[in-house]
């Protein structure tokens, strides 16, 4: 009897042990856990269903259909906010930077880098951590994943490449923005998916949210954007209600996209027919004659105000 009241209280005593801290991990009890994280500060949008505060974030589409536009619009807004970003430019040059933007209205915090052709980076991602770390900046946006210098064909490279990204995220309390290219037929034929990226599996496991953007098939000159992974916050832009975006330039002469509204995505992967497009003109010619200027009609019918102004010209 005394043998198993010494087994009992040492067994007792083996459950009532506080957590020991080994092998790089932290052990603490399970509610203890849950207790803590209630604590946690609310979420925070620094552009909504785009951009969470604290984020790694991969925005993928076809190349040449705006995401370096899309993305810099966000920056901007992000900086306007008073938040420093940095937008490390891997795509443009100066001459297509003074093309696209004709007024240099952006805000104090919007800091953006492009590579020192004399004086190169022997590793890129270290050489972005160097920079962002001397600017003190709070969100950094890499366009693209090319210039990181790794392959995404290899899983292995794409994990060792997103690890890499989280370790600075959580270093530095870093919000990161990454771009990627997908294959041409992500552009208004085949759904938006995490599959689209090369090295997804991986990609998929450690980062935290994936917006993807497409052309759509109406408008030559309308995006959709959709959330692949939105790992934080509730995903509210999914296949059935995706984000419109029309490309054109605001008054300034700077090009960006102006909201549309929201649509399913189904609706912008259809292939428009002669007759569709028959159509479309009718109605147009139809709202302008009733007085509707160009930008009405093309609120009312989902399309572009440039692609308005072409049918009234035909």
């Amino acid at each position: 009897m005394i043998e198993n009241d010494i087994i009992n209280q040492s067994f007792k005593a083996l459950q009532d042990a506080e957590p020991v801290n080994g092998g790089g991990f932290i052990v603490e009890p399970m509610n203890k856990c849950i207790e803590d994280a209630h604590l946690l500060p609310p979420l925070v949008s620094l552009y909504p269903d785009i951009v969470l505060e604290g984020d790694l974030s991969i925005i993928f589409g076809q190349s040449g259909i705006g995401k370096t536009i899309f993305a810099m619009q966000i920056a901007r807004y992000i900086a306007e906010q008073g938040k420093r970003v940095l937008y490390v430019d891997c795509e443009m040059t100066p001459r297509q930077l003074g093309n696209r933007y004709e007024s240099p209205n952006f805000p104090s915090t919007f800091l953006r880098a492009e590579m020192d052709k004399e004086h190169p980076a022997e590793d890129v991602l270290k050489g972005i951590e160097e920079v962002a770390v001397a600017n003190y900046v709070d969100v950094v946006f890499i366009d693209n994943i090319t210039a990181l210098g790794q392959s995404l064909d290899r899983s292995a490279d794409a994990g060792t490449l997103m690890a890499s990204l989280n370790t600075l995220k959580k270093k530095y309390n870093w919000t990161l923005v990454v771009l990627n290219h997908v294959p041409k037929m992500y552009s208004g034929n085949v759904p938006l998916s995490l599959s689209a990226m090369q090295g997804s599996a991986k990609i998929n496991q450690l980062i935290d949210d994936a917006i993807g953007i497409a052309q759509s098939s109406i408008d030559p000159n309308l995006v959709y954007v959709k959330q692949c992974k939105w790992r934080n916050g509730e995903l509210t832009m999914g296949a059935d209600h995706v984000a419109i975006y029309e490309r054109r330039k605001d008054e300034c002469g700077n090009l960006g996209f102006i909201s549309r509204g929201f649509g399913t995505e189904q609706e912008h992967l259809s292939i428009e027919n002669g007759n569709d497009r028959d159509e479309v003109k009718s109605r147009v010619r139809e709202l302008s004659a009733k007085g509707m200027t160009q930008t009405a009609i093309a609120e009312q019918l989902g399309i572009s105000q440039s692609k308005v102004s072409r049918l009234l010209k035909e």
